[in-house]
């Protein structure tokens, strides 16, 4: 007698595939094991550090050497796994991979990832079924396997394919050019005038950390003043928008000489996997089309850009309900949301959480990208939740009937938030401590930093 139980392909080791596969394991009555493909032959996604970045294809991770994690501990675990306490709260990112591996092994998840094994194609089997069934075609040491699978849950992260803004005659510009998903650690920038260009948190580390060894550092931005103190060889700029051989010339066409440019302009949404071939193209429907928009939109949509398909809260096909998106959310918290995402998505496939019809969930995904449109800022902005993510976690938590998060949470990280944005250098060496699901406590003063 075939199984009743829902067989469900969980994309990518990381935190938020291990988080999915997970909480499929705590649910042996509705779904079989997990299978989970892993394109590495290691857990963690892009907090495995590699000392030697390759090229765009071979290198996932955007680890730096001295990276420390800016989100304290505390509000960063998996509400049913902490880490260790005896640790700081703000950890080194090798203790935040050993956390995933334990996370691993507690729950067993490991017998149920293939290793090094390459996810080539995804696409809906379509006919009269009650629901959409999918086929996942994934390569092996040079060999291909078909598999079917009744739900997918894409959990490949989006800090692997860097997003490189259009600078005019920056392929004149003589001096050195890489985007931060390459840089490593300081000491190779010795002596040297840089340009970081991006103040989001990898720009403002970046810059604080070259200017121990830097001659002179730029933080270019489009963004409001900073209210900070920077270092004595560190100064602001208006963003890069041109190049010449010997200089980058900004948008109020002052000049900066230097001779190295660093871009922190973040990250590019990459599922190739989801596009089918010329030939698979004839026979099945591309699942990233929109489904509801028109030419004049199709040339303004680009998966590039930073936005996905018609998702239904920024997590569930709307077309296709039985796929979706765990973690692509930007300016989050992303192990708790991840969580709350992946058991909302479970519930809704055990039946338990009824999701709209999909024209209605195709309307609302339609008004969200208008309104977007209309707001006049960036389509890859689409995702970011930001502030609002807390109320999206209660949202998901709510209509889906689990626990919601700990209210502790969205205080403590709006606290650390508005520390960190006058205290960049020095925000890391406080401590915190969760007293309740309401309350935390903060140390006053500045403690010695851990080793690591």
């Amino acid at each position: 007698m075939a199984s009743s139980r829902l067989r469900v392909a969980v994309i990518g080791a990381g935190a938020a595939g291990l988080c999915s596969a997970r909480q499929i394991l705590s649910r042996s009555l509705n779904f079989e094991p997990p299978v989970v493909f892993e394109m590495t032959d290691h857990v963690g996604g892009t907090w495995v550090y590699v000392e030697e970045p390759g090229n765009i294809d071979s290198t996932h991770s955007s680890m730096y050497r001295d990276l420390r994690t800016n989100l304290p501990k505390e509000i960063m675990e998996f509400p049913d796994f902490p880490f260790d306490p005896y640790l700081p709260s703000f950890i080194h990112h090798s203790e935040v991979l050993k956390y995933l591996e334990e996370y691993t092994d507690k729950f067993s998840i490991r017998p149920h990832i293939k290793f090094s094994t390459r996810v080539v194609s995804i696409y809906p089997v379509l006919g009269g079924q009650e629901r959409v069934s999918w086929k996942v075609v994934s390569s092996s040491r040079g060999e291909e396997v078909l598999e079917k699978f009744d739900a997918v849950m894409v959990c490949v992260g989006h800090y692997s394919h860097p997003y490189i803004p259009d600078i005019d005659g920056i392929k004149d510009f003589q001096g050195q050019v890489l985007h931060s998903h390459f840089y490593r650690y300081p000491e190779v920038f010795s002596s040297r005038s840089i340009v970081v260009l991006g103040s989001g948190p990898s720009g403002v580390d970046i810059a604080i950390e070259l200017s121990t060894h830097a001659k002179w550092v730029t933080l270019s931005h489009r963004g409001p003043p900073l209210n900070w103190t920077p270092p004595e060889n560190v100064s602001m700029a208006p963003p890069v928008v041109s190049a010449t051989q010997k200089a980058l010339i900004c948008e109020d066409g002052s000049k900066i000489q230097a001779d190295t440019l660093i871009f922190c302009t973040g990250y590019k949404y990459h599922y190739p996997f989801l596009l089918p071939s010329e030939g698979e193209m004839a026979a099945h429907e591309n699942v990233l089309d929109w489904g509801f928009l028109d030419g004049e939109d199709m040339e303004s949509f680009d998966l590039g850009t930073g936005h996905l398909p018609p998702l239904y809260k920024h997590l569930i096909h709307a077309r296709y309900p039985t796929l979706c998106f765990i973690g692509a959310c930007k300016i989050v918290v992303p192990f708790p949301l991840a969580d709350c995402q992946a058991q909302f998505f479970l519930l809704v496939l055990e039946g338990k959480c009824p999701l709209p019809p999909p024209e209605q969930m195709l309307s609302e995904s339609r008004t969200e990208f208008r309104e977007h449109q209309n707001s006049g800022l960036p389509l890859k902005y689409l995702h970011r939740l930001g502030p609002r993510q807390w109320e999206y976690n209660r949202w998901l938590a709510d209509t889906a009937g689990f626990r919601p998060l700990a209210p502790v949470l969205e205080k403590l990280y709006e606290a650390v938030r508005e520390f960190r944005g006058v205290n960049p250098a020095t925000y890391r060496k406080r401590n915190i401590r969760i007293l309740s699901r309401e309350e935390f406590e903060m140390q006053t003063e500045v403690t010695q930093e851990a080793d690591v």
